[in-house]
């Protein structure tokens, strides 16, 4: 019961965000698209929810379909062709050529050129019929494992993989996976591996379930140190022999190698974290509000580095190569710093129109949190 109250007030809380986001989408288009000055027509910039990268190349992803890529390390960053105007919420490369992106309504596209090109994959799961339909869940996460293996996560417990690049399967997990007493069909928002066989899913009340043989079996029981056990959790990143997940009110949870210890390394914040970038001893998390935090010793002391104000909310985080870090979100956002995380800036843009839109701080065109693409 508390879990279903839990769920009814997540849904009332979502649907005023979403209320707030369409007004104030209504009014930027307004008055952009004055009919009486089309010379002045600008649509507003998409909003960014994941960045990925592979080497020196890095992609990131957003509303209205939106996919940005860059080549030289997020330097400088151009529009790629995108065959959907539906909402990408993740993505991730296996390499310079392979890689997904999930969004909503059971968007998967998939690339085998870097992003030039874009082929829709279509998922069908069982109905009450006893056939197949379409899925048409939003999906919030995918994992690149390899050129053709992939995992995708999502709303009401949804979990799919793909071992050929192109047929995907549902992987059902039960309330014994979850090892706790909430509800099985729950919100997952990201999964990572970090080998062909190490991988986690992370979610709402505080799910984090691992593998350690490639997703043949998931374990979701786990000890929570310094932390609420249902703990809301955004993002999962894994690297450098251990992992990290972060979710609302500053939450911060870093685990040990086996994935069955995780004890709150929290941020000083009230604001809900969407994201995080990990590399063992190295993190960045960041989320609503433009909180921005860095680390160097495992979560132990965090840091706000120096950076552009901005009250954007951040979405994506990736690090790419040893001392470059990226961070994308609200209103095109993206940042990018070449020192670990202690410093950065907004890099140029290849293309007019899509340069990063940083507001003030209490600015007139502030927008809701992500926290309003998670629906249930």
């Amino acid at each position: 019961m508390k879990a279903l109250a839990g769920r009814q007030v997540r849904r009332s809380f979502l649907a005023v965000f979403a209320a707030l986001a369409t007004a104030s989408l209504a009014l930027s288009v307004s008055a952009d698209l004055d009919p009486a000055h089309t010379d002045t027509w600008e649509l507003p910039r998409a909003s960014l929810f994941a960045v990925a990268t592979s080497g020196e190349h890095a992609w990131a992803v957003g509303y209205w379909g939106t996919i940005l890529r860059s080549d030289d390390g997020g330097k400088t960053w151009a529009h790629a062709a995108s065959t959907t105007a539906e909402t990408l919420f993740a993505a991730s490369f296996a390499d310079a050529k392979n890689g997904w992106v999930a969004g909503a309504a059971g968007l998967i596209l998939r690339t085998t050129d870097g992003g030039t090109t874009w082929t829709r994959q279509s998922v069908t799961v069982p109905d009450e019929m006893g056939g197949t339909r379409p899925l048409d869940v939003n999906l919030f996460g995918v994992a690149a494992i390899s050129p053709t293996e992939a995992w995708v996560v999502g709303d009401v417990g949804t979990v799919l993989h793909t071992k050929d690049g192109s047929t995907w399967e549902s992987v059902k997990f039960d309330a014994a996976t979850y090892s706790d007493d909430n509800v099985p069909d729950r919100i997952l928002n990201a999964v990572v591996f970090t080998s062909p066989t190490e991988g986690w899913i992370a979610g709402e009340f505080a799910t984090l379930v691992r593998t350690h043989d490639g997703g043949a079996t998931w374990t979701g029981a786990r000890q929570i140190t310094g932390a609420p056990a249902d703990l809301y959790l955004f993002n999962v990143a894994a690297g450098g022999g251990s992992a990290a997940a972060v979710g609302l009110a500053g939450g911060v949870l870093v685990g040990n190698a086996d994935g069955s210890e995780w004890t709150s390394r929290s941020v000083d914040t009230s604001a809900g974290l969407f994201t995080i970038a990990w590399q063992g001893q190295r993190g960045v998390a960041a989320g609503d509000r433009g909180v921005l935090f860095v680390t160097n010793d495992g979560g132990a002391t965090w840091a706000e580095p120096k950076r552009p104000k901005l009250f954007n909310w951040i979405a994506g985080t990736a690090f790419a190569g040893s001392n470059v870090a990226l961070a994308v979100g609200e209103g095109g956002l993206i940042l990018r710093s070449e020192d670990g995380g202690a410093t950065w800036t907004a890099p140029s843009l290849a293309e007019p129109g899509v340069a990063p839109n940083l507001h003030a701080v209490g600015g007139p065109e502030k927008k809701s949190a992500p926290s309003e693409k998670k629906s249930d």
